[in-house]
């Protein structure tokens, strides 16, 4: 698994090949959906050139035609320069970030509740995604009816947290926040507000992408 703040990939390459298909899609022109925003600027913190290209600070991001062919990237700065950035820099031989690990020492503090809900189940049961029949748990995976990431983010706006302030310890399924107060916060507010859901594995990924195909809309 790769996590690129608090969304999950099954690895490295599916993150790449998601945003070459992003790419090719989506119109030109500035970027205005609030989730492709939030991955971008969580990509760019990536880059190994991440403070010169930020600058004194990014306005938006735009999709544009590349000199040569193709399209590319650019953000804007909010004193008006531009310049362009490669996601393939953001991503490859990149070390996670440390909001990517904390994104994920939080997915790790609720997975028990994931694990309970998924010994719940009888088979056959309905993915909620594409309708189609799960009938063996290797072909099921544990879903958010309202993406992890949003409830993540109403959980940081109602306790006033800034997940890039935290530190975390551990490596690997030992990975945990080093402030246990807030983890124990998350997975009582998990319990209370995650809306768990069963979906094929194949619908789940086929539902994420890398980024919305439709960044006109907010």
């Amino acid at each position: 698994m790769y996590w690129l703040g608090p969304f999950e990939y099954p690895s490295k390459q599916a993150l790449l090949d998601g945003l070459k298909e992003f790419l090719r899609k989506a119109p030109l022109g500035r970027i205005r959906n609030s989730e492709a925003i939030q991955k971008l600027h969580l990509l760019l913190a990536l880059h190994p050139d991440a403070e010169r290209k930020i600058g004194v600070g990014v306005d938006h991001f735009l999709i544009a035609r590349n000199t040569l062919a193709g399209r590319g990237l650019r953000l804007v700065r909010t004193d008006g320069s531009e310049d362009s950035f490669s996601y393939k820099k953001c991503i490859t031989g990149v070390a996670q970030s440390a909001h990517g690990k904390v994104c994920e020492a939080l997915r790790f503090a609720v997975r028990p509740q994931l694990d309970s809900f998924r010994a719940r189940l009888t088979y056959p049961v309905e993915c909620a995604i594409s309708h189609e029949m799960i009938v063996h748990p290797n072909d099921l995976h544990v879903d958010h009816s309202e993406p992890f990431w949003q409830l993540l983010a109403h959980f940081c706006r109602t306790h006033q947290i800034d997940l890039s302030s935290l530190e975390t310890t551990g490596n690997g399924m030992n990975l945990a926040l080093v402030d246990h107060s807030i983890s124990d916060a998350f997975v009582e507010y998990h319990l209370k507000h995650a809306h768990l859901q069963p979906s094929r594995k194949s619908a789940n990924l086929l539902k994420g992408g890398a980024l919305p195909e439709r960044v006109d809309q907010v």
